[in-house]
């Protein structure tokens, strides 16, 4: 690998931050910085794989800083650490396109977790492919289509997991991913901008849960409905009356909707939202929305050791014994069949 740049004015700091970060690894690998002209002048080189800077206070020297060393080394992602306010840091952060922070004191753990992630940072094409992805997702984001949007972040996990095996690796593009996700939402505003890096924020301490296809993609759709809240509650964004529709069920497809309530958000009579759907999608409302069930079940079996009786209570099915029925008329065979055939044969062929 190059090198990991640590920025830092507080001469014991720098030391602090050199040691938690040596651990595994030979001591050329981690240079420090006592002042921005050093940092610079490594960052020209362009063998930093990250730079590490402390930033007491976003003052205009420090932003002009942090905007020249994107421009020098734009693919070197830049951490910063601060002992500001949450409050203050975040929007500077995303504004000025850096990969993350940390409030001090900052936990050894995670300086070492993306110690771990930068040694095994992935090559270009998986950048390429997380870009690919991402550009995908900001196309369906502008039709205003809630579930092509699902649909692509899940087909983004699923690739990732199918060819990487890596877990730093995979861990590393997730984040990246979810902080493109917060770029999205730069548009909407400071309110919406400071959810999402909310919501990143949590992901990015929860190491287990990136690692986790099923569970990091409940954090990408929870960052979605955070976006589509706003383009639901703002008229200005001209969406078709069908396609609000359908993201308002497809959005609570887990919630146990009814027709009425369906009908009721269209301010339409249920019978005539139940033509209304069956002429958009081809099939009427309870097979929409047992199909949209049926399939969220099938992520559960595969991706996660939840039992049946705990998927149906997430799907607001009253009783496991209901979901069964339902998913053997459906796949034909019952979800505990299901899991055996295809996630326990895979078990096997792992062991």
């Amino acid at each position: 690998m190059g090198q990991i740049l640590v920025l830092n004015e507080n001469r014991l700091e720098r030391e602090i931050t050199k040691s938690i970060l040596a651990e595994g690894l030979e001591s050329p690998e981690i240079v420090l910085a006592p002042a921005e002209e050093p940092a610079m002048k490594l960052l020209r080189k362009g063998s930093v794989d990250l730079l590490i800077a402390d930033v007491p206070k976003f003052d205009l020297r420090r932003c002009d800083m942090m905007a020249q060393a994107r421009q020098v080394s734009p693919d070197t992602p830049v951490l910063v650490t601060s002992s500001g306010i949450r409050a203050d840091i975040a929007p500077h952060v995303w504004r000025l396109g850096l990969q993350d922070y940390l409030l001090k004191p900052c936990r050894p753990a995670w300086l070492r977790a993306l110690k771990r992630d930068v040694r095994t940072a992935p090559d270009g094409r998986e950048d390429q492919r997380r870009e690919r992805y991402l550009k995908l997702l900001a196309e369906q984001m502008r039709a205003f289509c809630y579930k092509k949007c699902t649909e692509i972040a899940k087909d983004y996990l699923d690739s990732l997991h199918k060819e990487i095996h890596n877990e730093s690796v995979i861990r590393f593009q997730v984040l990246r991913f979810a902080g493109g996700l917060v770029q999205m939402g730069d548009p909407l505003g400071s309110k919406v901008q400071m959810r999402l890096a909310g919501i990143l924020e949590r992901f990015r301490l929860r190491f287990g849960q990136q690692v986790q296809k099923y569970g990091a993609y409940l954090v990408l759709e929870k960052m979605l409905n955070v976006i589509f809240d706003v383009f639901d509650e703002d008229r200005s964004y001209q969406i078709s009356s069908w396609q609000k529709v359908l993201n308002y069920i497809d959005r609570n497809i887990r919630e146990g909707i009814s027709l009425d309530q369906a009908a009721d958000y269209a301010n339409m009579s249920s019978y005539y939202f139940s033509r209304f759907l069956k002429k958009i999608t081809g099939v009427n409302f309870i097979t929409y929305v047992t199909d949209c069930k049926i399939a969220v079940a099938r992520e559960m079996l595969e991706n996660t050791d939840m039992p049946v009786i705990s998927i149906a209570c997430e799907l607001s099915y009253n009783e496991a014994n209901y979901l069964s029925k339902v998913f053997k008329r459906k796949m034909g065979m019952t979800p505990t069949e299901y899991w055996e055939l295809r996630c326990g044969a895979a078990a096997c062929a792992k062991t």
